[in-house]
């Protein structure tokens, strides 16, 4: 199955760019495309405090309507990090467009740091013992979306072992110098779950406070072995990768971590 990750930085949903990535995938038989953190969004920190809930649900409104006429229109399954409002509550999400159809995953782990407070701006539910994340079946492939934090959370991944799931994809917005430790946690991942794992990372700097944010990319495809199969630069990218559902069982039936 031919999946596409779209290394990209925040635009609008608008911005034609993002249909000629379309167009580029219904040409190579992409079948999902995959996008980062803050792309279709801005990044949390720019919203004006006034009234955020109101400017994030405008913006992402109008966003999925768009997202559900290019899913018609090419025919694609699509990974999409959005911010939603639900019953005036603002919340962190990742949304799977299929044709006219939404679901939607809630993030359940937040960074809550001084410098980069997720946690207390939204109003998503933060468990000790997290729900298992969005999973569902394509090609035969048994798929699973968890956001870029919850990397780090045992729980979560144990639920996404116990389903059996066969490809993560992972939305990010990486920035600072945590280029390796971030390789490092995807491959360990990877291998000890015997999932291959597609992290999507956005690109683009912001300034907050007089300090530079770059988000530097480094999108990666990583086997089920937890070897990096293939990675892109710093800069807007497109990333084109063949699964094989065969080769990932092979893996799985070697390794016998789920037995």
């Amino acid at each position: 199955m031919n999946v596409a990750l779209l290394q990209l930085p925040s635009l609008m949903s608008s911005d034609t760019k993002l249909e000629k990535y379309f167009q580029t995938c219904k040409a190579k038989k992409v079948k999902l495309v995959a996008l980062g953190e803050y792309v279709l969004n801005p990044f949390f920190k720019e919203f004006d405090t006034t009234n955020p809930k109101e400017m994030a649900h405008t913006l992402s409104a109008d966003t999925l309507s768009v997202l559900h006429k290019l899913s018609k229109k090419y025919k694609l399954d699509i990974i999409a990090p959005l911010l939603m409002r639900e019953q005036n509550k603002l919340y962190k999400s990742i949304a799977l467009i299929q044709n006219d159809k939404a679901q939607f995953y809630h993030q359940q782990k937040l960074i809550a740091y001084p410098h980069w407070n997720e946690k207390a701006f939204f109003n998503n539910k933060v468990s000790k013992s997290p729900q298992t994340p969005l999973i569902f079946e394509k090609d035969g492939f048994k798929i699973g979306i968890v956001a870029g934090f919850e990397i780090h959370f045992d729980e979560i991944w144990l639920k996404l072992k116990k389903a059996q799931v066969d490809v993560v994809f992972l939305p990010c917005s990486n920035t600072f110098n945590s280029k390796m430790r971030w390789r490092n946690l995807c491959q360990m991942r990877a291998f000890l779950n015997s999932m291959a794992i597609l992290r999507i990372n956005r690109v683009g700097e912001l300034y907050y406070e007089q300090t530079p944010w770059r988000f530097y990319g480094d999108s990666l495809f990583i086997n089920a072995n937890g070897h990096i199969e293939e990675s892109l630069g710093d800069k807007e990218e497109m990333m084109l990768v063949g699964l094989d559902l065969t080769h990932i069982h092979q893996i799985q039936k070697e390794w016998q971590f789920r037995e």
